[in-house]
């Protein structure tokens, strides 16, 4: 029934949204459901009877043989999990296949840990708790990331970024660009020459009490930077014309605060108002592949 389970959940598309906590919990389910196929493989194999007739105390797998098996058929079917996925287009990555590792793992050890069929040693069952305990720390540790995220996010609100906290790394992401906290402002290296970006995912969603968008950022270069902006809600269509767009020209060695009304921001789709409780998706891009490669973001904020 489990195997039934893993096989459904490859063609299956599940509706989970496409935020962070969508992508952390859709991942967090590859740990519990291989350790539940690996733990299930234990208490097959542990009585090969299942398999003969008669007796077969002397066939029966037990000790190292039937943690290694075990182990080994979790292990090798998440990788061929994710290998069936290649040719379907789904999200097939290492990073899935160490979660399915991590669950094989958990189950063998905490399976070792209340064996009593098995005659072993008091370090046996202390190496077996402490890989358990690794693995659920290794499974714990992005849900509470996530959770630490989205309580920052939501804490400092109406300031949207100002980056004191490295935790706001997991909203801004780089399109050709790489970024870093550098003494609490974030520092953005434009790589690309196709119209790289700096997209804020998810930021707290409903503007509707304020009446500006305040972005505080500098360009370091000794030459102009073309600051792109964009801003769109959860309905937008991906097309240029279906949300908030604006340049800005920053000189070498400029700081400047860019203030933006949110009622301009409110019309900024051609064909209808954006919805400013549903705002997701704050951008910004290189205009230009002349002039400088570097921004500076300082803070981010609605007044």
């Amino acid at each position: 029934m489990l195997l039934a389970l893993a096989a459904a959940l490859l063609f299956m598309r599940l509706p989970i949204p496409p935020t962070f906590a969508g992508r952390t919990i859709e991942n967090a389910g590859h740990m519990p459901l291989f350790f539940l196929i690996t733990m299930g493989f234990l208490l097959v194999l542990r009585d090969y009877s299942l398999f003969k007739s008669g007796p077969v105390e002397s066939g029966r797998f037990a000790g190292g043989w039937l943690y290694l098996v075990a182990a080994l058929v979790g292990m090798g079917g998440g990788f061929l999990t994710e290998v069936m996925q290649k040719p379907m287009h789904r999200d097939a990555s290492w990073d899935d296949v160490f979660a399915d590792a991590v669950g094989a793992l958990c189950a063998v050890s905490l399976y070792v840990l209340f064996d009593r069929r098995t005659t072993l040693q008091r370090w046996h069952r202390l190496l077996a708790a402490v890989v358990a305990v690794t693995c659920i720390a290794i499974y714990l540790s992005p849900i509470v990331s996530m959770g630490r995220a989205y309580l920052h996010r939501n804490s400092q609100f109406p300031v949207l970024a100002d980056f004191h906290s490295r935790l706001e790394l997991y909203w801004a992401v780089g399109i050709g660009a790489r970024r870093d906290i550098v003494d609490d402002h974030l520092v953005v290296e434009y790589v690309s020459d196709d119209f790289p970006g700096l997209s804020f995912h998810e930021p707290v969603a409903d503007w509707r009490a304020y009446q500006t968008l305040v972005i505080d950022v500098g360009n370091p270069g000794a030459e102009p930077f073309d600051l792109g902006l964009r801003i769109h809600d959860k309905k937008h269509n991906r097309r240029f014309a279906d949300r908030f767009n604006r340049h800005f020209m920053l000189a070498a060695g400029e700081r400047k605060a860019l203030r933006i009304g949110l009622d301009e921001i409110r019309r900024g789709p051609r064909t209808r108002l954006m919805d400013m409780q549903q705002i997701s998706d704050i951008t910004l891009f290189r205009g230009k592949p002349e002039g400088s490669r570097q921004l500076v973001v300082y803070a981010m904020r609605l007044e």
